[in-house]
């Protein structure tokens, strides 16, 4: 389905991301700087910018080069719609569309003036469906809907995570403005939803044939993660509570369920850090490391225990003698989770490989073999009988 949706050319999606896996290949010295420049000679690249910089740069120059276009069709449709102002979003949305059209079949792919293009086009149909309908929800399925259309199409991580963002806020207004559930719940729903998500999102990575949007993929895992970790997080569920339930809490009372939002403001951390070493995956266990020092944060926000230089020395000898207790469990270890020199960061790292080593090898010239001696003329050492004795 995916494929049958792209609006990119198989095989030239395929070079760029052979190319991608060939320089990590080349970083982690697996191929050599000759092999990697005839692989990158070989194959026909996509226009794009690795360098997140250039790429946020080429962004900014889209976004201009996006308003002058929509300005120069202005100055001649505005007079005729200056009653309807809510469909100049949608033009807006219709005219990027189109231009990020024309882009990717000038084989622009992750370069910076299409994502410009792109966002304009999604953000400004949503902007439009809330000016015609005057309502949150509408905004929120057109975020996914479209998010998911374009993360599809166009392989495009922030259109993802619009997407998720748009799901996400469906179930918490249908809660909270429509009165679906008690609010109560709100936290709960957040952590169901951030889980069934999580688990799609993995059976999804487990199909190679979807390799275009790995990364997309960790990205909503990591989301999913935070929004697991954010709905039971105690600063978060009594800030809610205050706003939502119009909750006055003081030192004598406290949140429904205090308990159990303490527990898993910390429990959950370390269950990421478990589930992270476990399964060897390392963005588990970084998410696991940092709602683990949000937590700290989230506790000492409402109880004032040690003054603030007091906690940051603590802190700092427990989290030394806790990575050197790790260090030590894990320096001996040859694969997995280890403390080992990595050369090898990435799942899809070794996917492609294969491909990669045996295009390098195809390139190589064959050594020539040259013999000195010349044997069968007598010339050499009697090699041979010749027609002089």
């Amino acid at each position: 389905m995916p494929k049958k949706m792209q609006a990119y050319n198989k095989s030239e999606l395929e070079n760029y991301f052979l190319a991608e896996e060939a320089k990590k290949l080349y970083q982690k010295k697996f191929l050599s700087k000759e092999q990697l420049q005839m692989i990158i000679a070989q194959l026909v690249q996509l226009k794009s910018n690795p360098n997140i910089f250039f790429r946020i740069g080429f962004f900014f120059l889209g976004s201009f080069l996006i308003s002058t276009i929509i300005s120069a069709f202005g100055l001649i449709l505005f007079p005729l719609i200056s009653e309807d102002f809510e469909f100049i979003f949608f033009f807006y949305a219709i005219v990027a569309y189109i231009g990020l059209e024309v882009l990717v079949n000038m084989k622009f792919f992750r370069h910076g003036l299409d994502d410009a293009f792109l966002l304009t086009s999604q953000i400004s149909f949503a902007i439009g469906i809330g000016i015609l309908t005057e309502a949150i929800l509408p905004v929120l399925i057109t975020m996914l809907v479209l998010g998911v259309f374009f993360a599809i199409r166009f392989i495009n991580t922030i259109s993802a995570l619009l997407a998720f963002i748009g799901l996400v806020g469906i179930f918490f207004n249908l809660i909270v403005e429509h009165d679906v559930m008690p609010k109560f719940y709100l936290s709960f729903v957040g952590l169901i939803l951030a889980i069934l998500v999580y688990f799609f999102i993995v059976h999804l990575s487990k199909n190679q044939n979807y390799y275009p949007y790995f990364k997309t993929f960790d990205t909503i895992r990591i989301a999913s993660l935070l929004l697991g970790y954010l709905s039971m997080n105690y600063l978060v569920v009594r800030e809610l509570s205050e706003s939502l339930m119009n909750l006055e809490i003081t030192n004598k009372s406290d949140v429904p369920l205090a308990f159990v939002f303490y527990g898993l403001t910390f429990l959950i951390p370390l269950l990421y850090f478990f589930l992270g070493i476990k399964w060897k995956d390392k963005l588990v266990l970084y998410t696991g490391l940092a709602t683990l020092a949000f937590g700290f944060y989230s506790i000492r926000h409402y109880y004032y225990f040690f003054p603030i230089e007091y906690v940051m020395v603590i802190s700092g000898i427990l989290l030394f003698g806790f990575a050197y207790l790790i260090i030590q469990q894990l320096k001996n270890k040859t694969e997995g989770v280890t403390f080992q020199p990595d050369r090898d960061s990435d799942d899809s790292l070794l996917f492609n490989a294969q491909a990669i080593l045996s295009l390098a090898n195809a390139t190589t010239p064959a050594p020539t073999q040259t013999n000195p001696m010349d044997f069968g003329g007598g010339g050499f050492s009697g090699g041979g009988a010749g027609e002089k004795f």
